[in-house]
């Protein structure tokens, strides 16, 4: 299987066929958050770097309350803001603290308007 990544979409070749589903990044919504970096990789509690930097710039956008240093260690204050986005009260997604594609996705969305959702 060989995967392709072009234009906003990722195509994968299974045998004789293709399947095709968008991609969501914060490149290519051109946000500001994407001067950290456009990877968006799974994250969890403890994990650090130029994505974590990302994620928290996206949660201080998004998350009225989030204030977080943009200092790329997903630490308590990262994991409470991303359980309050994932929540009920917020985007009413599985609350596990995971920054996996369905947060990515919705954090891309809308750490670029210019209204706080949560």
């Amino acid at each position: 299987m060989r995967k392709f990544a072009a234009l906003g979409t990722t195509v994968l070749l299974v045998g004789l066929g293709f399947v095709s589903a968008p991609v969501a990044s914060a490149a290519q919504s051109g946000g500001v958050c994407s001067n950290f970096t456009t990877s968006e990789p799974m994250l969890r509690y403890g994990d650090s770097g130029l994505a974590v930097q990302a994620l928290q710039c996206e949660l201080n956008r998004t998350i009225r309350w989030a204030n977080l240093d943009v200092d790329g260690v997903f630490g308590q204050k990262t994991y409470n803001a991303v359980i309050e986005f994932q929540g009920k009260d917020c985007m009413d997604i599985d609350t596990d603290g995971i920054v996996g594609p369905i947060t990515w996705n919705l954090l891309d969305r809308w750490s670029n308007s210019a209204r706080f959702i949560c």
